[in-house]
C-alpha cells in the first residue's frame, strides 16, 4: 500500500525521483517496479499505478458497458499513459505535457493513495489538502 506524503525536486528535463518507499513498495508488493503514469479527470495531478494494477484497470473498463462517459474516460488516462521503468537513482522523466497538465514545477509533491500514488505540483498539492481536510470532517468511517 503506497502512504505517506515525500517531496521532491524536478530538474529543468522534467526528472524527478520517485520516493524511496514508494520503489521499496513496488518490488516488494508487485516484484516489479515498472509503472503507469498518467492524468486523472478527478484532479490537475498525476497518478502512478503498478504495472498490475494498471492491467486490472484495464480489464475493468474492457469489461464495462459503453457510454459517452466512459469513452471520456478512457481518452483521459489512456492517451496520457505511459509506462515507466525508474533509472538507477529512482527517477523517471515526465514528459512536457504531463508536466503541463499537472502544472508541474520545480518542487513536487508525492502523495500515497492506496493502490496508487499521486504526483502533485506541492503548492496545488497544499491548496488541495485544505480542501480534503474539510471535506473528510464530514466523513465517518463504521469500524
Amino acid at each position: 500500500m503506497f502512504q505517506g506524503e515525500f517531496s521532491n525536486s524536478m530538474d529543468g528535463k522534467g526528472r524527478v525521483s520517485i520516493p524511496a518507499a514508494f520503489r521499496d513498495e513496488l518490488k516488494r508488493s508487485y516484484g516489479d517496479e515498472r509503472l503507469v503514469i498518467t492524468r486523472t479527470p478527478h484532479n490537475e495531478c498525476l497518478v502512478a499505478y503498478p504495472l498490475r494494477e494498471w492491467k486490472r484497470l484495464q480489464s475493468r473498463i474492457a469489461a464495462m458497458r459503453p457510454s459517452p462517459e466512459l469513452r471520456a474516460y478512457k481518452r483521459v488516462i489512456f492517451s496520457s499513459a505511459q509506462e515507466y521503468l525508474p533509472d538507477r537513482q529512482g527517477r523517471v522523466l515526465i514528459p512536457q505535457g504531463l508536466r503541463d497538465w499537472a502544472s508541474l514545477s520545480k518542487s513536487v509533491q508525492f502523495s500515497g493513495f492506496g493502490d496508487t500514488f499521486e504526483i502533485w505540483d506541492k503548492a496545488k498539492w497544499e491548496a488541495q489538502l485544505e480542501i480534503d481536510v474539510q471535506l473528510a470532517r464530514n466523513f465517518e468511517l463504521d469500524v
